[in-house]
């Protein structure tokens, strides 16, 4: 059913003379609200003295409420006031005259030192069962910025430029839960806005950018614990709202000074030495589909082919039942018990490792249990009562369910099947997807909020510890599908697919950024992309007649300039490498990406304590990165049945030359650079030495060899054709 925004009872916007007027101000921002109508009138940037708000529209209320059904109805306010106010810290209110009704009450306060703002929010005397979502703050009448830019971060990230062109709304929603808590939207006028939450309680939650003529407003979602006993709702959480003077980059910098005092930091997975250190020595990982035949037999030819690196496997479609289908239903394997086991010893006696695919959250409802065993009743609920059913198979069209994550069956049953996976079987891992996700369920018979809540992430957290309580002496890795900072201290991994963003969605109207890594980079690995250089692979359990005669055939070669971007990004982005769908007859099929594969695998190796230990920096600027227009094959598993074909070519303009910067534990500096082209490339770019701490204690080698002088701001070399070039300045 639709949601329902309440409008607001309009308010009496009086002409604000300075009496009227509230302000806000300590020295670095000023925020400026009408007295009489709450409203926030002007939000300044005091040094630089950017306006942020259209100053000639007219401003809107700080808040708005989404009922659960349509056509709901409440006691609005109808007065609104600054009521009580100081040089840093303001308390706005809403209520009716005669005291009936929903009352607001918002805190806002300046910090003492940074150009920051918080904000509070504090409701009472509402039906608690009716009243969904509340949103707040919205602010309103934000002015346009020149090429403007908004960053958000879901998964990896995301870069979105002049968007107001394609959509008048930007969201996140809780389902793909921001990875996160920050959002920045900025131009190239001296000030953006720094948008933030300091949440560490796991709350559902979400956001809008909505683009309006040369306007944009913002506002937060907090989703309500919805209950007939509820009548208060007071926010767990600050919102903050701050100026941003540069780029995504520096806004990862600004919440990274947070973040890292959080507990996911400390308790991170990788520093805790819990972690099996078969997972930050892995060197490449390798994710095919199939029977040991097709996914262990061929790892080990990609380990002989590179020699000594650490090739890790993710193997999708070992279990019995078809894919997107028969979950949670995975044994035996589909090849047997004997003949799983046997392949998993003689690939680990190699060095192998291997997370087999298992669907942490779904179950299928054309399984004879989901009837048998009423499932149903653990599944996790919208607000209308129904399920979060999706029917992922266009083959079978049968619906996989996801299960709510407070229930205590679900962990019984998905553990035991981790336990029987590693313990039984010999699993070095398990591969649990769609971990990193947030859905609010509305089943009131599950011992939780009712709704919003933290119920979700607290829920799958237990059962990843009662994984681990399983499977203690084997300590297996378990990873995760996306990212997020709530799961650090759970997970080992996160698997991030984003570098290979156009092969899935073709040509979409975002960049892809590594802002998840310019925070928690060294605290945090990821793996993972959809590149290889085969068309899709076909599942044996899926219908015969929709197979595809390409299925796992080799990829015309006018593509690989696009494998090889993929594979940049992620060496770049400080992800382990992973290649997908390999065979042994792309040794010979295609040897130049072969061996620009093995030199990003060998160079990361080499620098490790950089690529997969230090912190992200600021990435060289390239005078010129020779953008080209490309060939672009965008494919789907799941199009042969009504498209007919499972490739859509597309051709998009993509640098040829990729850069990044790291700093590891010593303080040292690593400039990593690579080239896609066949073709040699001049190379100019330019640093900032002081920004970097360079200075007269450091010497530059380059590709290992010792130079002469000191550090500059400018350099000029040669990169060849499908290499890399690694400067690293060492303080000696």
């Amino acid at each position: 059913m639709k949601k329902l925004i309440i409008p607001l009872i309009a308010l009496f916007i009086s002409a604000c003379q300075p009496s009227d007027k509230v302000v806000l101000d300590n020295g670095l921002l000023r925020l400026t609200f009408d007295r009489s109508t709450a409203h926030l009138i002007s939000m300044t940037d005091l040094e630089t003295g950017y306006e942020y708000l259209d100053l000639t529209a007219a401003p809107k209320t700080l808040w708005e409420l989404a009922p659960r059904e349509e056509g709901c109805e409440f006691d609005l306010p109808t007065k609104a006031s600054v009521c009580s106010w100081s040089k840093n810290k303001a308390v706005l209110k809403w209520r009716q005259e005669d005291g009936r009704g929903i009352e607001v009450t918002a805190t806002v306060s300046l910090d003492k030192t940074k150009p920051m703002s918080y904000w509070d929010i504090e409701l009472t005397s509402f039906e608690g069962d009716k009243l969904m979502e509340v949103y707040f703050p919205r602010i309103s009448n934000i002015k346009e910025f020149t090429n403007e830019e908004v960053a958000i971060a879901p998964w990896t990230g995301h870069l979105y430029k002049n968007y107001r062109k394609v959509s008048n709304v930007l969201s996140q929603r809780s389902v793909i839960r921001p990875t996160m808590q920050v959002e920045v939207i900025y131009g190239e006028e001296p000030s953006g806005l720094y948008i933030a939450t300091n949440d560490v309680n796991s709350m559902a939650k979400g956001s809008y950018f909505e683009f309006e003529g040369n306007t944009t407003t913002y506002k937060h979602v907090y989703m309500l614990p919805m209950s007939a006993e509820n009548s208060s709702f007071s926010s767990s959480y600050q919102s903050i709202i701050g100026t941003l003077h540069g780029d995504w980059y520096d806004a990862a910098q600004i919440y990274r000074e947070w973040a890292l005092q959080q507990e996911w930091v400390k308790n991170n997975r990788l520093h805790s030495g819990k972690m099996n250190s078969w997972l930050p020595e892995t060197d490449i990982w390798m994710w095919n589909r199939g029977r040991s035949n097709n996914v262990l037999t061929e790892a080990a030819d990609l380990k002989e082919y590179l020699g000594d690196y650490n090739v890790s496997v993710l193997w999708h479609w070992w279990h019995n039942g078809p894919y997107d289908d028969a979950f949670p239903e995975y044994l035996p394997p589909r090849e047997g018990r004997e003949s799983f086991v046997k392949a998993v010893a003689e690939a680990k006696a190699k060095g192998i490792n291997m997370t087999p695919y298992m669907n942490s959250i779904q179950w299928g409802e054309s399984r004879k249990s989901w009837t048998e065993l009423n499932i149903s009743q653990y599944s996790a609920r919208k607000s209308d009562g129904t399920t979060h059913a999706n029917k992922y198979n266009k083959y079978t069209e049968n619906p996989i369910t996801p299960m709510c994550m407070s229930q205590e069956f679900w962990h019984e049953i998905y553990s035991n099947l981790c336990d029987t996976v590693v313990n039984s079987y010999g699993s070095t891992g398990v591969y649990l997807d769609q971990a990193c996700l947030h859905y609010c369920c509305y089943n009131p018979n599950h011992g939780h909020t009712v709704g919003g809540g933290n119920y979700w992430v607290k829920g799958y957290l237990k059962l990843v510890e009662l994984i681990r309580e399983k499977t203690k002496e084997a300590n297996p890795v378990l990873t995760g599908e996306g990212s997020g900072e709530d799961w650090m201290a759970h997970l080992d991994g996160f698997l991030t697919l984003e570098a290979s963003t156009e092969r899935v969605e073709g040509l979409v109207h975002k960049e892809i950024i590594p802002f998840f890594n310019a925070v928690y980079h060294e605290y945090a690995i990821t793996f993972g992309q959809f590149g290889g250089f085969t068309y899709p692979p076909y599942d044996e359990f899926w219908p015969k007649e929709f197979r595809a005669p390409n299925t796992e055939t080799l990829l015309p070669a006018k593509y690989n300039t696009q494998l090889r971007m993929e594979q940049a990004r992620n060496f770049v982005w400080g992800i382990q490498p992973t290649i997908v769908n390999y065979h042994a007859f792309a040794r010979k099929a295609r040897p130049v990406e072969m061996k620009y594969i093995a030199e990003l695998v060998a160079k990361r190796k080499q620098y490790k304590d950089y690529m997969q230990y230090g912190k992200m920096m600021r990435a060289p600027k390239l005078a010129n990165n020779y953008a080209t227009e490309i060939e672009i094959a965008q494919m789907s598993t799941y199009s042969y049945k009504n498209e007919g074909t499972n490739l859509f070519p597309h051709k998009k303009v993509v640098p040829l030359l990729y850069s990044s910067a790291w700093r590891n534990k010593e303080g040292n500096i690593l400039l990593a650079f690579t080239n896609i082209s066949e073709e040699a490339k001049d190379m100019a770019f330019t640093i900032n030495p002081t920004e970097m701490g360079l200075d007269e204690n450091f010497t530059l080698y380059i590709d290992g060899v010792a130079q002469n002088g000191v550090p500059q701001s400018k350099y000029e070399v040669v990169i060849k054709g499908c290499s890399t070039k690694i400067f690293e300045f060492k303080k000696e």
